[in-house]
């Protein structure tokens, strides 16, 4: 077993390489969208390129509020263009108001700088 990648996330990823699929999300455990950042970053460095492509997918399906912060942060970490231009957009032109005052705004202006002045960029402030 790797160190550095929990078990679960492990075994989901083993799965993937032997059904090409992504179990449901009642299989993801409580926090789905945290399994997925999880995936998306065992996809990014053993270079599973689908499995990081439905990762991508199953997180802009589970983008919210609460999450946009920290998927846009994942996004940016595991070099998912599409994804940051989605989450970006989903910033600026729906719910910039709402998400400053989430803790994963508060993660993504201290760990992401660049990223938070993009956003001012594109929102105009």
């Amino acid at each position: 077993m790797l160190p550095d990648i929990d078990p679960a996330t492990f075994n989901i990823m083993l799965r993937f390489m032997y059904t090409d699929a992504l179990p449901p999300d009642d299989e993801l455990g409580d926090s789905p969208v945290e399994m997925l950042q999880h995936l998306l970053a065992a996809a990014d460095r053993f270079v599973l390129d689908r499995l990081k492509v439905l990762c991508e997918l199953k997180l802009w399906e589970n983008t919210s509020v609460k999450t946009v912060a920290s998927i846009l942060a994942c996004a940016e970490t595991y070099s998912c263009p599409n994804l940051k231009s989605k989450c970006m957009d989903f910033f600026a032109k729906k719910i910039f108001k709402k998400a400053v005052f989430t803790d994963g705004f508060a993660m993504l202006l201290q760990k992401f700088s660049v990223l938070a002045a993009e956003l001012q960029r594109k929102v105009g402030i």
